[in-house]
């Protein structure tokens, strides 16, 4: 039955963005809803209230139905660990008048970070485990992990009701520490999904304290119940009102409310987009995630949620390549947002921009919207280069895939260009000089230690797929063969390598370019 209404009630998120849905009807399926669940505007949900913790009750007029767990079930941990400490982690405690914090090797004058993980996770799995380590490889810092797994390990509807409450946990135990010392300016929280909307909550205790944040990562943000204020208003989840800088990595965004376990929204001062912010290279998403997992809870696993738990391993990556001064996740931004990314035809040269690092160092660049290519394997780290093709205008409009392939050293870079002809106007009504040879891109990115933008002269494998419908008539001919006049690849530098041959035919077999550091005609 919770498994139906939870379902039932991701479900109705559709409305928020199909765009084409009527008001009335998104009305009537409202009070459809409400008399589903049985609670109506003005009705409250079940009041609960904890010692320290204060009251919970869902005012929504479509509330989860029921409150947070017990702290007693819960069980929420708070392991702190140091550079005195790396292994075995001091266990703070709150409301014991800062006894536990002054019995341990937490000291005030250190800066404060703290990892929480999210839906089905632990404070002691070894991604966690991973991140603390980096940490204390680049500061001397006190890094404390939440640890909610018997809160956040049943089904995702009662885990979301644990949010709050976890929340409000994690706030007096940052209250302590700053009675000890720590300047709110220094610490920074670092929340995956649901740990996202933790760290939020957490803000909110010492916001009513006139006490703001300095940061607060979140990585993937969970969508699920907190795409729309609808199921979760402002304060019960993450938003860049909770701190004084909010930076948020997406990527298993969705416009489709089925698919996607992360919000594609932006919520913070600085939103990165890692190749686009939804499915990441390497990953085989299954399709309409959600739905999936939420109808089998227990299915929930790296294969379903591999986009989704990529971001984390893109900060963790970010920790340890500062830590051993590699490679840096640079970023950019693209006024058409994911149109233009996703296109290849946002990709401005280095000096032209402003941007922030992605990850540990983003708070060292300005504010925005930023994307990104990172490779399908770690290190997820690489040098972005973008591919390009000038197509041959000719009667037919072929429309497919044009692969081409990268071999540097013992690694590849493989980019998938969408050649589209099949849009464009009738060759009779275009004038060569106001309409050019059409242009279409990829950006990825290159194993950043492996290519060298030095070199004179690049090899590329390249071949056509061309794509053609099912159901096409038998007397409809479709083009398999893509005409090439120039083919190049530029990196973000000034390096550019090209080839020019008129009216090169591509199919379906693999052919091998020589590009030359040279301009041709």
């Amino acid at each position: 039955m919770r498994r139906s209404l939870i379902l039932f009630s991701i479900l109705l998120s559709v409305g928020s963005i199909r765009h084409n849905v009527r008001m009335p009807e998104r009305r009537n399926r409202m009070l459809m809803m409400q008399r589903r669940l049985g609670n109506g505007r003005g009705d409250v949900g079940q009041k609960v209230c904890y010692e320290l913790l204060g009251c919970f009750t869902d005012r929504q007029p479509l509330a989860l139905k029921r409150p947070p767990q017990d702290p007693s079930v819960i069980k929420t941990q708070f392991h702190m660990y140091t550079r005195e400490k790396r292994k075995e982690p001091d266990i703070l405690n709150y409301g014991d008048k800062l006894q536990s914090m002054s019995q341990s090797k937490f000291n005030g004058t250190r800066k404060l970070k703290v990892i929480i993980h999210g839906y089905k996770g632990s404070g002691n799995n070894e991604g966690a485990i991973a991140g603390v380590q980096a940490f204390l490889d680049l500061e001397d810092a006190n890094v404390v992990v939440v640890d909610w797994a018997k809160g956040a390990g049943s089904t995702y509807g009662l885990a979301v009701s644990n949010v709050e409450l976890v929340g409000r946990q994690l706030g007096l135990i940052l209250l302590d520490a700053v009675h000890m010392g720590v300047n709110p300016r220094n610490i920074h929280l670092v929340g995956f999904s649901l740990g996202a909307h933790v760290a939020g909550c957490a803000s909110e205790v010492l916001k009513k304290n006139n006490i703001l944040l300095g940061r607060i990562t979140g990585l993937d943000p969970a969508s699920p119940f907190f795409r729309v204020h609808l199921f979760r208003e402002k304060s019960r989840k993450l938003d860049a009102s909770d701190a004084r800088l909010v930076d948020v990595i997406h990527t298993d965004g969705s416009v489709d409310f089925a698919d996607g376990f992360g919000l594609l929204k932006p919520i913070g001062h600085i939103d990165f987009f890692p190749n686009g912010g939804r499915q990441q290279p390497g990953c085989k998403d299954v399709k309409n995630s959600v739905v999936v997992s939420h109808l089998n809870e227990d299915s929930l696993d790296i294969h379903i949620a591999c986009s989704h738990v990529r971001s984390w391993f893109l900060f963790v990556e970010s920790l340890q390549s500062h830590a051993h001064n590699g490679c840096k996740f640079e970023t950019w931004p693209c006024k058409r947002r994911f149109g233009s990314y996703a296109a290849g035809s946002c990709f401005p040269p280095e000096e032209s921009t402003a941007a922030p690092e992605l990850g540990y160092a983003a708070d060292h660049g300005p504010t925005g919207l930023y994307y990104l290519p990172t490779r399908a394997e770690p290190p997820y780290c690489g040098y972005p280069l973008r591919a390009a093709v000038k197509v041959a205008e000719i009667e037919f409009r072929p429309k497919g895939v044009l692969s081409v392939r990268l071999d540097h050293g013992a690694t590849r870079t493989n980019f998938k260009i969408l050649c589209d002809q099949s849009a464009l106007p009738p060759l009779s009504s275009l004038n060569n000089r106001n309409n050019p040879q059409p242009t279409f891109y990829n950006v990825e990115a290159a194993d950043f230690g492996a290519f060298h933008a030095n070199v004179t002269e690049i090899e590329l494998h390249i071949k056509f797929e061309a794509t053609i419908p099912e159901n096409k008539p038998p007397e409809v001919v479709y083009p398999e063969i893509l005409l090439i006049n120039k083919i190049f690849l530029e990196d973000r530098r000034g390096h550019r390598w090209e080839l020019c041959n008129l009216n090169l035919p591509v199919g379906s077999r693999e052919e091998s370019l020589t590009l030359k550091s040279q301009k041709c005609s």
